[in-house]
């Protein structure tokens, strides 16, 4: 998902959760964010997210805990990585950069 996709993705689900929420009068946020930093975690061990460069390339565990705690932020920082791992636009850590001269 590209960068303003994901950041408006990410406030649509936050208004969405939001706005069930006060209609049925009992708060569905924590329960999205935990559910989100675990979808987010379990796809990440999937598409191998430690082998890239990103400040978010980290294990399930710690990748769980972050998007947890700083969850307008993680998540979606999580999508554009997933979407430049699927889309073969993100570099390796083991890569090194072409230098065309």
């Amino acid at each position: 998902m590209k960068t303003w996709i994901a950041i408006l993705f990410t406030i649509g689900l936050l208004v969405a959760t939001n706005l069930i929420s006060i209609l049925i009068h009992f708060s569905l946020t924590w329960f999205m964010v935990l559910g989100t930093a675990l979808w987010a975690a379990l796809d990440s061990k999937k598409i191998q997210l430690k082998q890239y460069k990103s400040g978010i390339s980290y294990g399930p565990v710690v990748l769980f805990i972050a998007i947890s705690l700083l969850w307008i932020l993680g998540f979606p920082w999580y999508l554009v990585m997933r979407y430049k791992i699927k889309t073969g636009t993100a570099v390796l850590k083991s890569e090194t950069p072409k230098v065309t001269a």
